[in-house]
């Protein structure tokens, strides 16, 4: 699965809804295995930081690489489970692969997650992360889908309601950065968006198909790799989870190793030794 990672430059402004739409043309042309188009959309500065393997490519052996991945994962199926977008340049897409294995009848499954980020169209880096931690596959039902309705129609709420909630929230952790404040709570949000408390909640849960806190820690794991020093630069994991507004250390490491794979010193070590 093709992945790079954010360096660290500042990005140029962009709509929701044009990030939106590079990301899923990215993925049509991966469903298609066309590899010409991707390489289009890619900027030439582009370079792919594989966290798994320590390899970095660049745009100039990105074809080649292409090519390679496409013919050792010829016949896998790839499922791209969710994605969610932390700010309007990047994007976290979580995806499932069933992979073919010499000798072995049953294929195997591998989740991962990659971090992709785009500036003017054009993707400047993604960071790839395996999880190994296969999503149960979603199920129609219909009794579930009525109760939707309900909660919904309780609350007092229609979709165009949830949609401009998410649009709202989206914007106020965007351009405030309330996610740095340590004291953030549900309650807080939804005054300062001039909502409920639970009709927030709803919206968090099955709009964005999370948690209020694992929504902060995703913007606060985005802000801490955006302001990551050089690997030669003194570094500290303590102040790093201050400053990104975590309350402990312990729950930062394990926000960080949930939505990267790897714990914030494995992350920087690899980092440095490419």
């Amino acid at each position: 699965m093709l992945a790079w990672y954010y360096g660290g430059r500042e990005m140029a402004d962009q709509t929701r809804a044009e990030l939106e739409g590079t990301v899923s043309r990215y993925l049509t042309h991966w469903r298609a295995a066309d590899i010409a188009s991707i390489v289009g959309m890619c900027a030439k500065g582009i370079q792919y930081h594989d966290l798994t393997s320590g390899a970095i490519i660049h745009y100039t052996e990105l074809e080649r690489f292409l090519n390679d991945t496409f013919a050792v994962e010829d016949g896998s199926a790839i499922e791209f489970n969710s994605i969610s977008y932390p700010n309007d340049n990047s994007a976290f897409i979580h995806w499932t692969q069933r992979l073919k294995v010499p000798e072995q009848t049953d294929p195997i499954s591998v989740g991962g997650v990659e971090l992709l980020v785009i500036e003017n169209d054009k993707i400047v880096s993604v960071h790839e992360f395996y999880d190994y931690r296969v999503p149960a596959p979603a199920e129609e039902d219909t009794d579930k889908a009525s109760l939707h309705d309900e909660q919904m129609k309780k609350l007092g709420l229609c979709e165009d309601d949830v949609s401009d909630i998410k649009d709202q929230l989206e914007r106020f952790f965007g351009q405030n950065k309330a996610f740095l404040d340590p004291n953030i709570s549900l309650s807080g949000v939804a005054r300062a968006l001039n909502v409920t408390r639970n009709q927030l909640s709803f919206v968090i849960n099955h709009g964005l198909q999370s948690s209020f806190y694992e929504l902060v820690n995703r913007h606060r794991i985005v802000y801490v790799i955006d302001n990551m020093p050089p690997a030669d630069a003194p570094y500290s994991v303590v102040t790093a989870a201050l400053e990104a507004g975590f309350n402990s250390i312990s729950g930062f490491y394990n926000a960080f190793k949930k939505q990267t794979g790897v714990t914030p010193s494995v992350y920087r070590k690899q980092l440095g030794a490419q």
